[in-house]
């Protein structure tokens, strides 16, 4: 029987680099994003690279049908996935959450919360009758401490990172396991206003491959979540010695520091 290490969002940033490191494993991949064009460039590099399959799926997950008809494609094509990679996500431009395009918010929420809660119950289950799987749910250091101005997208990756943990607990005892990735600041096409304005020596910008390598061994150990840089695990630990009124003042500042960026 032939399986697939499914990634969503897997034709940039962290996701294209989850896919190649799978791919070094030896992983036949699925990879799933609206993009086709840049799906079928990933397919034919990867699979000449690595001399795996690759099936590019067209997935929109901020459509409320789409985690749905990406399982039922799976399943229609006898295609069993192993480990699926939930790495779709977005934010929203820094603001007042009060002023924030509501359309916008109902699709933020559609991809950071629901489509990975639909595709972690979808093939969690099959996962949990074979007895073997694993899910790498991506959330966010922002998920630590509440995110004044960036409030939607802290709050989408709490419930990322709540819900992953949760689950760990509730499937180890059926061989699946669940794991969260909890990046801080990443070198991706996520900063589309510019890249980080914070000095290195504060909050090291760090590169998807790195976030990528570390994700994959940590979820092969089965931990319950993983920071990939050690300097942000530090700083995510904040939240753990003040109040909570407090951290989120500390963390309007810092957005007033970087007015420019969009946190991770």
């Amino acid at each position: 029987m032939t399986e697939y290490t499914l990634i969503t969002g897997a034709t940039s940033g962290i996701g294209r680099a989850l896919a190649v490191e799978f791919a070094k494993r030896g992983n036949n991949l699925i990879i799933a994003s609206r993009n086709l064009p840049k799906m079928r460039a990933a397919q034919k590099e990867l699979q000449a690279k690595y001399s795996i399959k690759v099936i590019p799926v067209v997935s929109d997950l901020s459509q409320p049908t789409a985690p749905q008809k990406l399982y039922n494609y799976c399943h229609k094509n006898k295609l069993t996935v192993s480990v699926l990679v939930n790495n779709s996500g977005f934010g929203l431009k820094a603001n007042l959450q009060v002023e924030q395009d509501l359309a916008e918010c109902e699709r933020l929420f559609q991809v950071n919360l629901h489509a990975v809660l639909q595709l972690s119950m979808l093939f969690g289950r099959a996962m949990k009758k074979r007895r073997r799987g694993y899910i790498l749910n991506v959330a966010s250091t922002a998920a630590f401490q509440p995110m004044p101005y960036a409030a939607l997208y802290g709050a989408s990756k709490a419930f990322v990172l709540a819900l992953s943990e949760a689950l760990h607990i509730e499937l180890q005892d059926y061989g699946v396991g669940v794991t969260a990735l909890c990046p801080g600041l990443t070198d991706t096409n996520f900063f589309q206003n510019g890249k980080p304005t914070v000095p290195g020596w504060l909050y090291k910008l760090v590169t998807p491959e790195l976030a990528a390598r570390r994700a994959v061994k940590a979820l092969y150990q089965k931990k319950i979540y993983i920071i990939p840089y050690f300097q942000h695990w530090l700083i995510a630990q904040f939240s753990r010695f003040g109040t909570r009124k407090t951290i989120a003042r500390i963390m309007r500042r810092l957005e007033k520091m970087r007015k420019k960026i969009r946190i991770l």
